[in-house]
């Protein structure tokens, strides 16, 4: 019984080994199961993870972009120069020993909650997965992060409608202990699209055109002398 349940475990370690035929790589470091990636800090990620085909022959592949659990109004692409909305992505070809390098992850957010996804190097003809790997999206600082200073809650923004069609009306309030201030639009990105400056110590509404903006999901800040204060998702549906 003993002599079965080694020779299963080195079969397993040899099919292991085996399967290692490509690497994908983030900065330089080869990810071997599961990358974290920080998001403490800014509203929008975006990530380059290049494939390397350690085999002699081209491959035909294509990217599963698995969710697994997302946090609320967290939104998460794969792109390739352009970004998709789909999970599955066009087929490209893997060459020996060269890697690929067209690729990156786009992860927008409004809270630090964690998000958790899985990629697939996938199988162009059979979509049988070849090789994968967990990237988790987690406040890694979050047990040395200090309490939220007095000030941040008497500062406030909301937008309405939302979904916009052609305009959107922002609803803010800036705290008098900045003395200036700005709410600024960003695309999925991270462009600004739009730039409104405001005072400290103010709260009023201001009515934002969004008929020349694309459909999509957008997000919006209310940002007090450079420091981000809120972060808010915006969808505009024409």
């Amino acid at each position: 019984m003993r002599k079965y349940i080694f020779f299963i475990a080195l079969l397993s370690l040899a099919l292991g080994l085996k399967a290692q035929t490509f690497q994908f790589i983030n900065e330089g470091d080869v990810i071997n199961d599961t990358l974290y990636l920080n998001i403490a800090s800014e509203n929008l990620r975006i990530d380059y993870v290049s494939f390397k085909n350690l085999t002699t022959e081209s491959k035909d592949v294509k990217i599963y972009l698995e969710k697994t659990e997302m946090a609320n109004g967290a939104e998460l692409f794969m792109c390739f120069e352009n970004c998709i909305p789909d999970t599955i992505s066009p087929t490209f070809t893997l060459e020996p020993n060269i890697e690929f390098t067209t690729f990156d992850l786009q992860y927008g957010y409004i809270t630090d909650r964690t998000s958790v996804a899985r990629v697939h190097l996938m199988d162009a003809i059979s979509m049988q997965s070849l090789q994968s790997f967990v990237v988790v999206y987690k406040n890694l600082n979050i047990s040395l992060a200090k309490p939220i200073k007095s000030n941040f809650k008497s500062s406030s923004l909301e937008v309405y409608p939302n979904p916009a069609n052609s305009y959107t009306t922002i609803n803010y309030t800036l705290s008098s202990d900045y003395n200036t201030g700005k709410i600024v639009i960003r695309n999925m990105i991270g462009k600004e699209v739009k730039t409104i400056s405001i005072n400290g110590g103010s709260s009023a509404k201001q009515v934002v055109s969004t008929s020349d903006l694309p459909n999509g999901v957008y997000f919006y800040s209310i940002v007090g002398e450079g420091q981000t204060i809120s972060t808010k998702k915006l969808i505009v549906k024409h």
